[in-house]
């Protein structure tokens, strides 16, 4: 239950700023949820980039979606962050959530006189927030923490009390409907295994797996388990996709540019019987979905975005260098390098099995 002061137990209105990422958008749902089933009766306005939007289409945790468009640079940057806050200020928001770490976004909420503010003390705006709460640390020195939980803590500060981790993308039977009805039109057959590979990486090329890898690894889905390979993917992966094509050995579905945004994705994800991804937001989707996930995990730290739950299976190497968290490597990207074929399909080979099992 609510505690500490009528401004946090009776908000007319709460605004929350939602993470810049994909994966953190999907792993802040438990957050979103907590806050509505706290303030039943409170208006909540969420202030999410215009396009990861669609990551919370159909969500019923929000009165107001507020999109905010970041351009790459100077007076339009500054006339959008003016035009933000303004809309801020027209909502006369009582409390306020800040999941993102920036100094822009508490900025954002001061400026907007958003009345309590509540985020994590980063980037010198700890002056800038009415309910600051340190990031996990140990020894002094910061510690990965899972994003879910990461996240969740800030409604803890507040007296939120906050049960439920499941993360959620919520869709209908129409967007179902819609999603099948493209996967046959694209070639898949729903009769057979599907198998989803995403080898996107918005974060930066060092997440990146090797296209000779991810031909082999969709051979041998198809050889030895006799499933589906598809690709997924924003429309600029489709030459990586391509690439992929020129060097493999059996049939593959390119869903890169068939027209399957962010919301989409939902049930187009949850139509498979595994997905293989690098660390990025599809991989979340997955998770939150049910669905059998494996993850290439390079330069990134496992503890920011694992789950834990059984149908979340990472595949990485310890190198020496790593985790890194750089979005270029530097050397000679061995986290990646060193993640074989064979390793992967090893580690997709309990869900493989347990949707039609190894071909005859």
């Amino acid at each position: 239950m609510p505690s500490h002061s009528s401004a946090i137990e009776r908000p007319a209105v709460i605004c929350v700023r939602a993470p810049n990422w994909v994966g953190d958008v999907v792993m802040a749902t438990p957050t979103f949820r907590c806050l509505r089933e706290a303030f039943p009766g409170s208006r909540i306005v969420l202030i999410i980039r215009d396009k990861i939007a669609a990551v919370v289409q159909g969500a019923a945790w929000f009165d107001k979606v507020m999109l905010c468009r970041p351009a790459g640079g100077g007076r339009a940057t500054i006339r959008e962050f003016l035009r933000c806050t303004a809309g801020l200020r027209e909502e006369g928001c009582d409390l306020g959530f800040l999941l993102p770490n920036s100094f822009s976004s508490a900025l954002m909420f001061a400026l907007g006189r958003v009345r309590r503010r509540v985020g994590y003390r980063r980037d010198a705006r700890g002056l800038l927030l009415t309910l600051g709460v340190d990031r996990p640390s140990r020894e002094g020195r910061f510690r990965p923490a899972y994003m879910v939980d990461f996240y969740l803590a800030l409604c803890e500060a507040a007296g939120l009390r906050c049960t439920d981790r499941r993360m959620e993308l919520p869709y209908d039977e129409e967007d179902a409907a819609r999603a099948r009805k493209l996967l046959r039109v694209a070639g898949v057959s729903l009769d057979r295994p599907l198998v989803l590979l995403h080898a996107g990486a918005g974060y930066g090329p060092s997440k990146r797996w090797a296209e000779e890898n991810w031909a082999r690894l969709a051979e041998g889905v198809k050889g030895e388990f006799g499933a589906q390979p598809a690709f997924i993917g924003a429309p600029p992966d489709a030459e990586t996709v391509a690439r992929v094509r020129r060097v493999c050995r059996t049939e593959l579905v390119d869903l890169t540019s068939c027209g399957i945004d962010l919301h989409l994705l939902k049930p187009v994800v949850g139509a498979c019987s595994l997905l293989v991804t690098t660390d990025s937001g599809p991989r979340h989707y997955g998770v939150a979905l049910g669905v059998p996930t494996v993850c290439l995990m390079g330069p990134t730290h496992p503890d920011y975005s694992t789950s834990g739950l059984p149908h979340d299976r990472v595949v990485r190497v310890d190198v020496e260098c790593g985790p890194c968290q750089k979005k270029t490597c530097r050397t000679d990207h061995r986290c990646m390098t060193l993640l074989t074929p064979q390793m992967v399909l090893e580690a997709c080979r309990p869900a493989l099995e347990a949707a039609g099992g190894a071909k005859r």
